[in-house]
């Protein structure tokens, strides 16, 4: 899509939270395994929302999806757990914090702590000489999506992980993450009473079923299409721009800008690339909720030659290191 030589060369700041244990790990060798209870959660939730959602079908009640998975993967996933989370690219009150994350949460497929592990994992694997396709996004459609939604990987030689003080001790935290699919039913409760089950269809299982699938897609599609305005070094996985869906992606589907500079708030780089999170803090910045934001403008494009890919080392034997300080 874009000059395939003309990118902006970067290397950017390599997440803390991830331990190579001296280069012992690997993002190569791992099993991916069905995991019970994200499974039966999402198939349970998907076969709701195909039922439900057609014998229950009215107007209000999409609307009603439509704006609660707009607020909940804009507001809470985007700019509370992405954004503020994990990439601590600005400040804010903790309460602020707090309903983000708790919107976040509500988009019915993470806690604070699995998404952080996720993310921080991923962006790892993609940092290495290779790393398994698991990570890398590479199968067909429909098993990436059921690895996504379905499965998790346990890796051979996993890294270890360790929070900051200020998550890993954080009980609200903890307590959101032992009960991510409970905390859809006070919000089931609220629209049964306003609006009866057509509302609790749309605004449960429907718009869950629509957010997981948002995120899954996203994801695999900025590893197959768009263009690479930048050459990330160090990174074997070469992630995308979605030029088109940047306004449906709410400002997600610019991870070529993201990973290039990930500390940054806004994900787009000029006006023109829509970015619905980068709004949504500029709003909360015009009435002083949010301050000290981190923003990289993009830098003048040359011509540069491809990094050649570096063969895959062979892995030191060791015991599974993989840790979380101060996280029940």
């Amino acid at each position: 899509m874009g000059a395939a030589n003309l990118k902006n060369k970067v290397r950017p700041r390599l997440n803390t939270r991830v331990d190579s244990n001296q280069g012992r790990s690997s993002s190569v060798f791992g099993q991916v395994y069905w995991s019970p209870t994200k499974s039966l959660w999402i198939s349970l939730i998907t076969i709701g929302a195909a039922l439900g959602g057609y014998h229950t079908f009215r107007a209000d009640a999409v609307l009603l999806c439509l704006a609660t998975s707009a607020v909940t993967l804009c507001a809470g996933y985007s700019v509370g757990i992405h954004r503020r989370l994990i990439h601590n690219s600005f400040q804010c009150p903790m309460w602020l914090e707090h309903v983000l994350v708790y919107l976040g949460v509500l988009c019915g497929t993470q806690g604070p702590y699995s998404a952080i592990e996720k993310h921080d994992l991923h962006e790892w694997a993609k940092r290495q000489a290779n790393c398994h396709s698991y990570f890398s996004h590479s199968k067909n459609p429909f098993l990436d999506w059921i690895w996504s939604l379905h499965c998790d990987i346990r890796l051979t030689y996993p890294p270890i992980i360790r929070y900051e003080p200020r998550i890993a001790q954080n009980t609200f935290y903890q307590w959101l993450e032992q009960t991510k699919y409970v905390q859809q039913v006070p919000l089931a409760m609220a629209f049964y009473h306003f609006g009866g089950w057509s509302w609790v269809f749309w605004g449960v299982y429907v718009r869950v079923a629509v957010c997981a699938n948002v995120q899954w897609l996203t994801e695999y599609l900025v590893h197959h299409l768009g263009d690479r305005p930048h050459l990330i070094e160090g990174v074997i996985i070469q992630p995308r721009n979605l030029p088109r869906l940047g306004l449906l992606t709410l400002g997600e589907g610019w991870q070529s800008n993201h990973q290039a500079f990930p500390d940054s708030a806004r994900f787009s780089l000029n006006d023109k690339q829509y970015d619905p999170g980068w709004w949504l803090i500029q709003s909360f910045k015009s009435v002083g909720l949010v301050w000290n934001i981190k923003q990289t403008r993009c830098r003048p494009q040359r011509k540069i030659r491809p990094v050649p890919m570096e063969a895959n080392p062979q892995p030191v034997r060791v015991q599974q290191t993989r840790q979380k300080v101060g996280v029940k």
